[in-house]
């Protein structure tokens, strides 16, 4: 049996936007015909896709199966016809981004900022995830390009190019200034709690395990944030102490909001990488991200021509 493809594009917007009217408009179609095409492909499939209530639809369990496959599948039909209007011109197209939230701070906003003044006219579709998901949005087509800060584990055929290194800096509330005197091991600051992203949503956490390790000690926070934008606020309200990205505490050093804490051995530095699928064609757009992000000896000659 070969359903209609175009039954499987209805079903991949009413799964999206988890809305028949919604769903109709960006197709725009009407709701009727929407839910008779959801009908003709629960006939096909012999099951229930979605069930409704008064707040709009949820997949069933068969449902989420099928999206799962029909997303990726359609989204790279839809990047595919965006690349063909911009491969060869930067006069339009998109170019998809995933990247994590400190690859951004420490090095892609700056570069985005750049790239969007050089080129108005291309969309930049930019999603902030975690590691593991960023790289996998590049492994199975959703994105051109990885962002993501060491430590990453990238599988082939993906490639990782770094193009940035940064430093953490400990950091405390303004009444730990008597620690900014002096400097210290990790063993001596074991008595002050410490404020961390969490285990479940960055590589940042494993990062910390290995440098507390080096040290013969256990890395044990007693705060886990699920994102860093709120390991500053959480300082800055006397709640601990922390690791951040120097770039990310600068503001608040300065404005005496947050003191450094200087260690006895420093944070090693970490890197900033771009992680792309060598198999799957960039357009124009996209290669010419790739050149503005990459360092001046890692680029070919015809991404820095």
């Amino acid at each position: 049996m070969l359903t209609s493809l175009d039954y499987y594009r209805v079903f991949y917007y009413v799964a999206k936007h988890r809305n028949f009217t919604r769903a109709a408009d960006v197709l725009m179609t009407s709701q009727p015909t929407v839910t008779r095409t959801v009908k003709m492909l629960e006939r096909d499939l012999e099951c229930r896709l979605f069930e409704r209530d008064k707040r709009g639809v949820t997949l069933t369990a068969e449902g989420e199966l099928l999206y799962s496959y029909v997303a990726p599948a359609y989204e790279r039909i839809l990047r595919g016809e965006e690349k063909l209007v911009g491969k060869t011109s930067l006069r339009g197209g998109s170019v998809y981004v995933s990247a994590t939230e400190t690859s951004l701070h420490c090095f892609l906003l700056e570069k985005l900022g750049t790239f969007h003044d050089r080129y108005p006219q291309i969309r930049l579709k930019v999603t902030n995830v975690s590691t593991t998901q960023a790289i996998e949005n590049v492994a199975i087509g959703r994105s051109d390009f990885a962002f993501v800060a060491s430590p990453a584990e990238v599988p082939e055929p993906l490639k990782c190019t770094p193009v940035s290194t940064f430093r953490d800096i400990l950091v405390g509330n303004a009444r730990y200034s008597e620690l900014a005197r002096g400097s210290y091991d990790l063993k001596e600051l074991r008595k002050y709690p410490l404020i961390s992203s969490s285990r479940n949503a960055s590589t940042t956490y494993m990062f910390y395990q290995g440098v507390f390790a080096a040290a013969g000690l256990e890395f044990r926070p007693e705060i886990e944030l699920n994102t860093a934008d709120l390991i500053i606020p959480f300082i800055k309200r006397n709640l601990g102490i922390g690791f951040v990205p120097e770039e990310l505490a600068q503001p608040a050093l300065k404005a005496g909001e947050i003191v450094g804490i200087s260690l006895v051995s420093p944070i090693p530095e970490r890197v900033v990488s771009v992680v792309y699928n060598p198999q799957y064609p960039l357009s124009a757009a996209a290669r010419e991200l790739l050149g503005l992000v990459r360092p001046e000896k890692a680029r070919p000659a015809s991404l820095s021509s």
